[in-house]
């Protein structure tokens, strides 16, 4: 089990759960506009929240945010480290170096210090988008990622500094997942997770859900922010997405619809599509299994294994909670018998 490290009073590692991280994308100097994303961001459930300060002027805004919102906030550095100082001078309680453009140890060392007297923890942060060279293979990236994490902590160490985290992101799946396997092979710190760089939506929603999720499966991964060429609360709806589909975390109710075939003889996709706009007015949080199937093939195994569950013949639904049949329903009644149902089995277990 790897150790404990806070960002403020949130504790990342050990057995805590692992954490949703998102990034701030609007312009610091924005201000209205970002306390807007920030509180979207931390509504849609990101339990903490880095923002990119570029100078030491943008180092201010961790007041201004704190007064709108309750999750940590991480400062991302680079080049400069008296931007480092004084982000931990304002108030972040979390800061990320890049050991590829901050590295002198005397700078570094400042760093420490200041971190030490206020209870900031550090992310060591390796991109392979910070070597300016090329590399004969994935995992010859991976391995010189790490040999440079692995120099940076060592001198954190001497100086007596622990309260660190690490990640290994890169564009490429396997040169990330290699990277990240062999840091955990032989070191405690808690590795946050991401695929960097992704691309479009639809490529970039399924590189970080197989490179995230084949980490996160062999127990590798403390924290996880999923980076989207996207709007920010997409980052993390995806990012709950995978921890549920993994079983990892519950945030909620979980919708399960086959994909239609020449047996179906309904408009599934239209009503799977409205039950879930239906299902999110209700607010529900309960990590309920809901089946909506479409044919009788594997429609009535699936629904009588979920919490409710509609199965199609035809037009008609046999409406199941557990493996128990409790009505029957049509296409045009199924998304409010299910709701009514739902509301039903909700009030049964509190």
């Amino acid at each position: 089990m790897n150790r404990v490290v806070n960002i403020g009073r949130l504790k990342v590692g050990g057995s805590n759960p692992v954490r949703i991280k998102a990034m701030l994308k609007t312009p610091i100097e924005d201000t209205k506009r970002l306390i807007r994303e920030a509180k979207r961001l931390e509504k849609e459930g990101a339990e903490a929240l880095r923002v990119a300060v570029k100078q030491r002027a943008d180092a201010g805004i961790v007041r201004i945010l704190s007064q709108h919102i309750s999750v940590p906030l991480v400062a991302d550095i680079h080049f400069d480290y008296r931007i480092a100082l004084e982000a931990i001078k304002e108030g972040f309680p979390g800061i990320r170096l890049n050991p590829l453009n901050i590295s002198r140890k005397k700078e570094v060392k400042e760093i420490i210090r200041a971190a030490k007297d206020n209870g900031v923890s550090i992310r060591v942060g390796v991109n392979s988008g910070g070597f300016r060279k090329n590399f004969s293979s994935p995992c010859v990236m991976a391995k010189a990622m790490v040999r440079e994490a692995k120099k940076y902590i060592r001198y954190l160490e001497r100086e007596k500094f622990f309260d660190t985290m690490v990640s290994f992101k890169g564009s490429d799946i396997n040169t990330t997942i290699q990277a990240n396997r062999i840091f955990s092979a032989k070191e405690t710190y808690p590795l946050h997770l991401g695929i960097t760089a992704t691309g479009p939506f639809l490529e970039a929603v399924v590189k970080s859900a197989i490179g995230q999720g084949i980490l996160l499966k062999e127990g590798i991964g403390s924290v996880m922010r999923v980076s989207l060429t996207a709007p920010s609360f997409w980052e993390v709806r995806v990012a709950k997405s995978i921890l549920q589909s993994l079983d990892l975390r519950r945030f909620g109710p979980e919708i399960i619809s086959c994909p239609t075939c020449s047996r179906c003889e309904v408009d599934l996709i239209k009503i799977v599509s409205r039950f879930k706009r239906e299902l999110e007015k209700t607010k529900l949080n309960k990590p309920l299994r809901i089946a909506i199937m479409g044919c009788v093939v594997n429609g009535p195994g699936e629904a009588c294994q979920a919490d409710i569950g509609a199965a199609f013949g035809k037009s008609k639904a046999v409406i199941f909670r557990k493996d128990k049949i409790i009505r029957r329903s049509t296409e045009s009644r199924v998304i409010g018998d299910l709701l009514e149902e739902i509301k039903r089995l909700n009030q049964l277990t509190g």
